[in-house]
């Protein structure tokens, strides 16, 4: 690949580039002709005075077919539940619409709020499919609703720009080149990509940036240049220019339409209401009012169409607005006529728009020259290590929940040692002790779920993007969360048990020192298990209700309750709690196996009646004196095991439930 530059990160690599300063568009001109730059003449750009890059006017991606879209008779219904009716309610979003994307257009899907063009555009990617009727067609041939190949060639560009803040633009381009397109290709090449991208959409200077303080449009740009990685046919953005002012606009628009003609992309997105001047810029337009087609061809025929039907737009007045105002019936102009006006004229559309298809640069490709297949992604096992390192990098310069947590643990550790100093230690104190193993295994059970409850939540968004345009599969994404979580949480509970086992009095052996920590690190950890699975589940709001709710009620039995106490119908908690089969291990651990008499401490120069002398009395009394620790270890594990296990199909299911 080659390609010519003119504005580069400085030392970013070998990459012959020139660097340009805030000097006039001549000096760049003069500095590049004395530049080594191999391959093509240097393009000539547009310079962009407002962040001082060139949009780079020539470059060469391994070519990819070209991929004209074709679509028939979609239709598009959603069920839902009426409580007022107490039944199930179908709505028809859209009727019935047909048209056709063709490569080398940027194409615009317009029309009022609720026309159903987000929805048309789902449909198209693939990513809505359920509720959906009618026929996608790929060059001619019918698309299958999973089709790998039509996702290795296309993707989808969300209207909200979802990015991970903590990450530099470098870093978060890099990553996603090494995912995108795998161990085939050298790692010198995928830097090269990098940069050239950048380059193109004007990102070079936002190199070392984080994504999180990019301008809205620098945003924008990220999110294609993060998908161009994998030089996908087709292209598909929900509403692009949203937040973006005039000018972040018009450049865009301008950069979508480069991409369509250069690189003879499909190119679709929808807007809402466009500029005069952004307008003219769409080669083709689908407009959309009330879940019909009213109408679709070249832009610059619809003034005519509409003036055939007896709708004049006035001069010097936005046609994109007059097209609105026509579809929410402000000329008194029905739907059905549009619709049937547009039907009359869809073969006449085709010819036009086949006489006024967009000139093609130099350098493009016609669909009868040889075209690269792409590159296959990253293994599983090289997913998992890149998703890991990302974790890392993200949680390097966001620390501060993390210290927060395990100084959490260090102060109430300290606090409960202070406040059970020496309850372990003493036959009078027994039941001191048995509070302080309740509450510690509280603690640790409810930071070990609250801490992740809302991961998925927050996060679900960028992972549905992410997955749906083949970054990277959803077993080394859980993999790599659990491989930071899964440490800390561990380390946390255990700065927590070593402070306050110590401040208490604990018998210090070293077999139910190892078994105290092994059981309520597992316990911990199963209550994370429980925490991800919520927060797959369900959302914010209810999450952060059901989490302390579940926790609750599996604490009451075993500890608030004994089993002889509990009512029939509720025994059955008892064989599935964790909460049990780690407090009774705790119990057990502490004053069973064998444990001697109990030194009971003096009151006043004398020694009080001792009731729990001999421990084994106390484990009597709580009905706890029987139980086996590798049972409940197991059943500990096993239930952690479980949890995650529900927690990656209930993830599958999100994310393949389109």
């Amino acid at each position: 690949m080659s390609a010519s530059v003119a504005y580069c990160s400085p030392a970013r690599s070998s990459l012959s580039c020139c660097q340009v300063d805030n000097s006039s568009q001549n000096d760049v001109h003069d500095a590049c002709a004395n530049s080594p730059v191999d391959g093509p003449e240097i393009a000539t750009g547009l310079l962009q005075s407002n962040n001082n890059y060139f949009v780079q006017e020539k470059h060469q991606f391994p070519k990819r077919p070209e991929i004209d879209l074709q679509f028939r008779n979609i239709g598009f219904r959603v069920n839902s539940w009426s409580l007022k009716k107490f039944k199930t309610e179908t709505k028809e979003i859209l009727h019935g619409v047909s048209g056709e994307f063709r490569a080398g257009e940027l194409t615009a899907i317009m029309g009022p709020s609720g026309a159903g063009k987000s929805t048309l555009l789902n449909v198209l990617a693939g990513f809505t499919v359920q509720g959906m009727s009618g026929e996608i067609l790929v060059n001619g041939k019918l698309r299958s609703s999973n089709s790998e190949s039509w996702k290795r060639t296309s993707c989808y560009i969300q209207q909200y720009s979802l990015q991970r803040t903590k990450l530099t633009v470098g870093e978060a381009m890099t990553l996603a080149a090494h995912l995108k397109l795998g161990c085939t290709i050298s790692s010198g090449f995928k830097h090269t990509q990098v940069l050239e991208l950048l380059e193109i959409l004007g990102l070079s200077h936002c190199y070392d940036t984080l994504c999180g303080k990019l301008s809205g449009g620098q945003k924008k740009r990220l999110d294609v240049a993060l998908e161009l990685l994998s030089n996908p046919s087709v292209l598909f953005l929900d509403e692009p220019t949203t937040g973006l002012d005039s000018a972040s606009t018009s450049q865009c628009i301008a950069l979508l339409r480069r991409l369509a003609r250069t690189e003879r992309r499909t190119v679709v997105c929808t807007i809402h209401q466009p500029s005069a001047l952004q307008f003219e810029m769409f080669d083709s337009l689908y407009a959309l009012a009330d879940g019909h087609c009213i109408y679709k061809g070249a832009v610059n025929t619809l003034v005519p169409h509409l003036a055939s039907l007896g709708l004049h737009c006035p001069p010097y007045h936005n046609p994109a607005d007059f097209l609105l105002e026509v579809a929410i019936g402000e000329y008194g102009i029905s739907t059905d006529k549009l619709i049937s006006a547009i039907d009359k004229s869809c073969e006449n559309q085709k010819t036009i728009a086949a006489s006024i298809k967009p000139p093609l640069d130099d350098d493009c490709h016609t669909k009868d020259e040889k075209t690269e297949s792409p590159p296959p992604p990253a293994g599983l096992l090289a997913q998992c290590y890149l998703l890991y390192k990302r974790q890392l990098m993200s949680l390097r310069r966001d620390y501060f929940l993390l210290v927060v947590r395990i100084l959490c643990h260090l102060i109430i550790g300290l606090l409960f040692g202070y406040l059970y100093m020496g309850s372990g230690i003493y036959g009078n104190r027994v039941l001191a002790n048995y509070v302080y193993l309740y509450g510690s295994l509280l603690l640790i059970v409810y930071t070990g779920k609250m801490a992740v409850t809302l991961a998925f939540p927050l996060e679900m968004q960028i992972l549905t993007r992410e997955h749906f345009n083949r970054w990277y599969k959803l077993a080394p994404y859980y993999i790599s969360l659990l491989l930071v979580e899964v440490p800390f949480q561990a380390a946390c509970a255990a700065t927590y048990l070593t402070i306050s086992y110590w401040l208490t009095g604990q018998p210090l052996e070293t077999s139910r020192v190892f078994i105290f920590m092994l059981v309520s690190i597992a316990a911990s950890l199963c209550a994370q298990a429980w925490g991800f699975f919520i927060g797959a589940t369900t959302n914010v709001r209810i999450a952060v209700f059901v989490g302390p709710i579940i926790a609750v009620l599996l604490s009451v039995f075993g500890f608030c309750i004994r089993y002889m106490d509990t009512p029939w119908f509720f025994r059955w908690l008892f064989h599935i709690s964790y909460f049990r089969a780690s407090f009774h291990s705790l119990l057990v651990t502490v004053y069973g196996n064998n444990r001697g008499r109990l030194p009971c401490e003096e009151v006043d120069g004398e020694v009080p009646y001792c009731h729990y002398r001999l421990p084994q009395s106390f484990l009597h009394e709580m009905e706890i004196g029987q139980t086996g620790l590798i049972d409940n270890l197991a059943l500990i594990v096993g239930l952690g095991v479980l949890m995650h296990l529900c927690t990656a199909g209930a993830l599958w299911c999100k994310l393949n439930r389109r």
